[in-house]
């Protein structure tokens, strides 16, 4: 086999998209049994990137292909490739092909071309490149032969016939909701049926990584999950890390040479009590700010005993804030018990006050008994009463953070950039709080 060849068996999650994003694609044939707008927007993505024509893609489907609109997003197909279902045979395969120029990349086995098939599932995928696949054009023309082109009257037939596929759907969506309650934990957070996050950056999987049952497991299926939770809030911290730098707040500064330390930790410890029940990015003091020549590490160098601003992806939602104070040794709890919270207290109720409808809460919680203690509702309550429910609640022991939570279905979790705008607008939001709260090298 040569250098230019490859005959891989893999099964790891968003595989497809990795390398086929890396390829200069000059042509594009994919056969599917279903195909979902997941799979639209992948194929919308390549088009653009490599300025392909409609005539350079093709797409082989089964009449079954989609049971959720399937007339539009046929529409929205045929405006980017030439598409046809294969109704004279019943397709059951799945083969992506993709030409370049120096040679083509195939893909076959499990997956359809779909979310849960490029990103969700556990699928069984035989990758090969090579010039000299032969029998694949054959299948490929066995296709054309049992098929028929998508045509203006197959596109109103699939409209026509809409809302009967949606019953059917939805009648199937109950049904499997069913199967999965044989195999849902009670202390489950919610089901994979309560929420529709078809196209969602995050989905139901990321999520149930975080559920009770699998905060204290290990191993490397839990493992795996939780490195795709990591690597998506990675995708999130390219562009948000320098949005938040005019707030002089940066990421973690050993990150450069240690960029596992950009998202908390995905492993248990001592550290997270061998307790994870969430993962995020976060964004804190510069280096210059907080680490005093000759100081301590464990006092002033290490970044977790420092507020930050955090995006959490948490079992039933994604979580954007301030983490003002860790259980033990928290740098700004200890700087504004020394006195500094009275000086600064009528400065904090203004801030507060600003923040009312921006739906935060103020949560004081034992990480050893995973209780919240105490929270203060920041629409509900008195500005004015903040500084003394801080100082009356806030000790060490217990961790201290101001938050926003969003359910999984929210608009704002549909996109990576939708994520991005929403981090942007809480963080803003918070920082006058964060910079009267927090401990810096100028104080001193």
């Amino acid at each position: 086999m040569s250098k230019l060849e490859v005959d891989n068996w893999v099964w790891e999650k968003g595989y497809i998209q990795k390398v086929v994003k890396g390829l200069d694609v000059n042509k594009i044939i994919i056969v599917s049994a279903y195909f979902s707008s997941y799979g639209f927007d992948f194929i919308k993505e390549i088009k653009t990137k490599n300025n392909l024509h409609k005539d350079n893609i093709t797409l082989y489907l089964s009449k079954e292909f989609n049971m959720n609109k399937p007339g539009e997003l046929l529409e929205e197909l045929s405006e980017i490739a030439n598409v046809y279902i294969v109704h004279k045979e019943k397709l059951h395969a799945k083969v992506f092909m993709f030409y370049t120029p120096k040679g083509l990349k195939v893909f076959h086995g499990s997956a359809n071309f779909t979310r849960g098939g490029l990103d969700g599932n556990l699928e069984l995928i035989h990758e090969v490149h090579s010039n000299r696949i032969v029998r694949i054009d054959e299948f490929i023309n066995h296709c054309l032969i049992a098929s028929e082109k998508v045509s203006e009257k197959i596109i109103k037939s699939y409209k026509d016939i809409g809302r009967e596929l949606e019953k059917l759907s939805d009648s199937n969506r109950d049904a499997n909701q069913k199967i999965n309650e044989i195999f849902t934990d009670d202390k489950d957070l919610f089901r994979e049926t309560d929420y529709n996050l078809e196209g969602y950056f995050f989905n139901f999987y990321d999520y149930e990584t975080f559920f009770p049952k699998y905060q204290n497991q290990d191993g490397p299926i839990i493992n795996k999950r939780r490195d795709t939770v990591r690597k998506k809030l990675l995708t999130l911290n390219k562009q948000l890390k320098n949005e938040l730098k005019q707030y002089s707040l940066y990421n973690h500064w050993a990150s450069e040479r240690k960029p596992e330390f950009i998202t908390s930790q995905i492993i248990r410890s001592d550290y997270n009590h061998n307790r994870l029940s969430w993962i995020c990015i976060r964004y804190g003091k510069h280096r210059k700010d907080a680490i005093i020549e000759g100081s301590s590490a464990e006092r002033y160098e290490s970044f977790i005993k420092h507020a930050c601003m955090q995006v959490s992806v948490v079992g039933d939602g994604v979580q954007i804030g301030l983490f003002h104070a860790t259980a033990n040794g928290a740098i700004d709890r200890n700087y504004l018990k020394e006195g500094k919270i009275d000086n600064r207290k009528d400065k904090i109720h203004q801030e507060i006050k600003k923040l009312q409808g921006e739906q935060l809460v103020w949560y004081i919680y034992d990480p050893k008994s995973d209780k919240t203690i105490h929270k203060f509702e920041v629409d509900k309550e008195d500005p004015y009463s903040f500084v003394d429910f801080y100082k009356k609640y806030d000790r060490e022991g217990y961790e201290s953070f101001c938050i926003y939570h969003m359910f999984p279905n929210d608009e704002n979790l549909k996109t990576k950039d939708s994520i991005i705008q929403i981090a942007k607008g809480k963080i803003a939001k918070l920082n006058p709080l964060y910079e009267l709260m927090t401990w810096r090298i100028t104080n001193i």
